[in-house]
């Protein structure tokens, strides 16, 4: 992060028109909540941080800055271009929040949306006193591998290690921080930045080599850091463990719309009998859901959904020469006279391999649809009776094996 800054520094550092020694003051920022892009002032103490920073421009002196830089950045969870937008809208809301504040810096105010943090999280990781060091070595394997950035993102989320990450670094991760670059012609002592109980000041003699960092203004944001990889079509095949159970063989689908929504498709089919007992069904479902949380951010088709479903099926259920039950009317088909359901669902979608889920739902609604009674008297099926079906409550229930497709690494 110092080297970073530094660089940006000396990039837009006017030294043409100023004398004495350059220096950069680093330490100040102010931080945002979990996905969001406007400044909260009760947060984190960001209050407190731009009174600091007011009290800093004060003490150098308007005339002796040079420039301010703000670098933003994301905590590393969730899809790589929405976090590259969020560090991109954080800094313009800084760069607003400042000019306004400081309308006399506002020539001299210059944006650096940064992305996601890996390096100040293995920061972090690396100076951590309560994590044991094979737990640091690892945790920074993963950080420094040469995979891509969902890859990491999903490596990191198997560690043990990784709630305590999310709750201890990661909001720290999530900032604005300021740059101060200033000119001084003898040497000054050092104002002192309280930031998380440290400061920190980088000196940049006028002599000093320093490459020129990119620069974006509000307007016009710079490019990714990382070549961002191409929106992928995510889709999943899976199966029913319980129908599996009940001698159903069936096969669903699913495919992910974007923005957390997905329509899913499923058939079954069975066909089994003897003399004395028949087991046969077939029939479909559709499905359209909304995908929740934090974990489907990170992995489509993964964690909470809510959503709607209709199902359309026939049967011919008999035990053992007993009574049977049979939907519709004898010869009947799928499109005739079927039995129906109308429902809603709740579920969850469990990550439990690299592309493989576990999803468990339950569902309730209205079933309906005709159905006749019949009996097996000297080898005759007799009709007992036609009756009406009309039920509301529980009418899905389902534990998946979901084969997911269409993400390198399992993740997005």
């Amino acid at each position: 992060m110092v080297l970073l800054l530094s660089m940006a520094a000396g990039g837009f550092a006017q030294s043409s028109v100023k004398h004495g020694y350059q220096k950069s003051l680093l330490g100040i920022e102010v931080h945002f909540r979990f996905d969001k892009s406007l400044l909260d002032l009760h947060y984190m103490g960001n209050a407190q941080a731009l009174e600091r920073f007011a009290y800093v421009i004060d003490s150098i002196g308007l005339s002796k800055i040079d420039s301010v830089v703000i670098v933003s950045q994301s905590s590393p969870e969730g899809v790589y271009e929405h976090n590259l937008k969020l560090s991109r809208l954080r800094a313009a809301t800084m760069h607003r929040t400042i000019g306004q504040r400081h309308p006399e810096l506002n020539d001299r105010l210059y944006v650096h949306p940064d992305g996601e943090s890996w390096e100040r999280l293995r920061e972090y990781v690396t100076s951590d006193k309560k994590m044991k060091q094979t737990t640091i070595d690892k945790v920074v394997s993963i950080i420094d591998s040469d995979v891509n950035v969902g890859t990491k993102k999903w490596r990191l989320q198997q560690l043990p290690i990784y709630r305590y990450l999310v709750q201890t670094y990661y909001p720290r991760l999530r900032n604005s921080v300021f740059c101060i670059v200033y000119y001084e012609t003898a040497a000054v002592e050092k104002i002192p930045v309280e930031v998380a109980g440290k400061e920190e000041i980088v000196e940049v003699s006028e002599e000093t080599e320093v490459v020129p960092a990119d620069t974006v203004s509000v307007s016009e944001p710079e490019p990714a850091p990382a070549p961002s990889p191409s929106r992928k079509i995510v889709w999943a095949l899976k199966s029913n463990l319980l129908y599996d159970l009940a001698l159903v063989p069936n096969l669903g689908a699913e495919l992910s719309l974007g923005k957390g929504w997905s329509i899913a498709g499923s058939w079954e089919y069975a066909r089994w009998n003897t003399d004395s007992w028949c087991w046969r069904i077939y029939g479909g479902e559709l499905a359209l859901r909304k995908w929740l949380g934090r974990t489907a951010k990170e992995r489509p088709l993964s964690g909470h959904h809510v959503g709607v479903y209709a199902q359309a099926f026939t049967y011919d259920f008999m035990a053992f020469g007993h009574k049977g039950y049979m939907s519709g009317e004898p010869g009947d088909n799928l499109f005739k006279h079927p039995s129906y359901v109308m429902g809603v669902e709740y579920g969850y979608s469990l990550p439990i391999a690299r592309c493989l889920n576990l999803d468990f739902v339950l569902g309730v609604g209205y079933q309906g649809g005709k159905y006749n009674e019949y009996r097996i008297v000297d080898d005759c099926y007799v009709w007992q009776a036609r009756k009406n079906r009309s039920f509301v409550g529980p009418t899905k229930a389902e534990v998946s094996l979901v084969w997911l497709f269409g993400q390198k690494g399992g993740v997005r």
